[in-house]
């Protein structure tokens, strides 16, 4: 912003403090105490940090706070984390006492009293419940102190670049939306334990790095995958997971929740899936190569069973993440993730010139942006070619 831009009042401050030969002189400040008192952001002058939020720090809650700064905490700061959990209601306090995540027992231990804490202290200032911020939270301090090895300290695992690279980089089958909840939910806890590196203007999930498609070794491979696991149900799941992902181009989602009688078999064996998301339905027909395999798969299912994983009852989307850490994976083999396998049936659709727009209609796409970003992968035809596709017919 230039001098010009400057508002009439900071404009005069500017003047007086360089009159006054200081960086703001005493008339200068004089000034500023008559000038309206500002909302939403403080400055503290001895930590030299600003705050976002409210004007004024809550004195129990910054004493709270020192209690997962990490080393021994003062008799004020731990009295003021018993009055944060004893404030609890009732039912977030069971409910926080009552969740069991999957996870080591003796890490989790170690753990879970400084994620309660946390999570006790940003209840009140959020519209989530316990559960929404309880899970998330657990499993990332995991990943942070046992996986990336950071100290049991908000200030460094409650960080934005740390949160961002979690939801990123390990959470890979979870739907978008799913992993911006996720995000979401890390932060506010974020916000109230570590408010002086509060997160904000979050990076758009969107923007990061396109994953590539599978080439043919690799598909060879992820078959040989899917056939080696140990039991007929895996082996079953691993492939289904497969010719949804790379045969139909379906979402993490849209395979958890898939059921047997949105799959139909024509007489001449044609595989055709209805996929209905927020009251629009799609139809898409099953590449060819999958479509015995998927035939066999819903044979023997009744019609309001999963078709990945028709046992469970969960239709949350990280079934698919949990099923694929459950197996075995052989030196060599790619990793299995739905993103890829669905651009690897974008690229083979649009390998074989199928209509731009039926091709968005059935990726149940709005945009081009994800077909155009995924062209480069597109084998380009030959020159005869392209100037016969260009010419058309007489």
């Amino acid at each position: 912003m230039t001098p010009t831009t400057l508002p009439s009042a900071a404009r005069s401050l500017e003047k007086c403090a360089a009159h006054a030969g200081s960086p703001i002189s005493a008339q200068s400040r004089k000034r500023r105490a008559t000038l309206p008192t500002p909302t939403g952001v403080s400055y503290d002058s001895a930590a030299r940090v600003l705050r976002f939020g409210s004007a004024v720090d809550d004195p129990g809650l910054a004493a709270a706070r020192m209690t997962l700064r990490g080393g021994e905490a003062n008799a004020e700061a731990r009295v003021a984390m018993a009055a944060a959990r004893a404030a609890l209601t009732a039912l977030s306090a069971q409910k926080m006492a009552d969740y069991v995540p999957d996870l080591p027992a003796e890490q989790l231990d170690a753990i879970r009293p400084f994620v309660e804490d946390a999570v006790a202290l940003a209840l009140p200032q959020t519209k989530y419940s316990v559960e929404a911020l309880l899970g998330p939270s657990i499993h990332f301090a995991y990943w942070a102190v046992f996986v990336v090895g950071a100290d049991l300290d908000a200030t460094i695992i409650f960080n934005r670049e740390l949160i961002e690279h979690y939801v990123r980089e390990n959470l890979p089958e979870l739907s978008e939306g799913t992993r911006r909840n996720y995000r979401a939910w890390l932060f506010r806890v974020a916000e109230a334990v570590n408010p002086e590196a509060n997160p904000r203007n979050p990076m758009p999930l969107n923007e990061r790095t396109l994953e590539s498609p599978y080439d043919d070794n690799e598909l060879v491979a992820l078959d040989r995958w899917a056939a080696g696991q140990r039991t007929a149900y895996m082996r079953r799941g691993a492939s289904t997971l497969i010719s949804l992902g790379a045969g139909a181009g379906l979402t993490t989602a849209e395979i958890a929740s898939l059921r047997r009688e949105s799959v139909s078999v024509s007489p001449d064996r044609v595989v055709t899936i209805t996929v209905t998301n927020d009251g629009r339905a799609r139809s898409i027909t099953l590449r060819a190569r999958y479509e015995k395999s998927l035939a066999k798969t819903i044979l023997d299912l009744p019609s309001a069973a999963f078709v990945f994983l028709p046992n469970r009852t969960s239709t949350e989307t990280n079934v698919v993440s949990a099923f694929v850490s459950r197996t075995s994976r052989p030196t060599g083999t790619p990793t299995v993730r739905v993103r890829r396998l669905r651009n690897t049936w974008l690229v083979q659709q649009m390998t074989d010139r199928v209509d731009v727009f039926t091709l968005m209609e059935a990726a149940g796409l709005q945009s081009l942006e994800s077909i155009s970003r995924l062209a480069s992968y597109v084998p380009r035809p030959s020159d005869e070619a392209r100037a016969s596709q260009l010419r058309g017919k007489k």
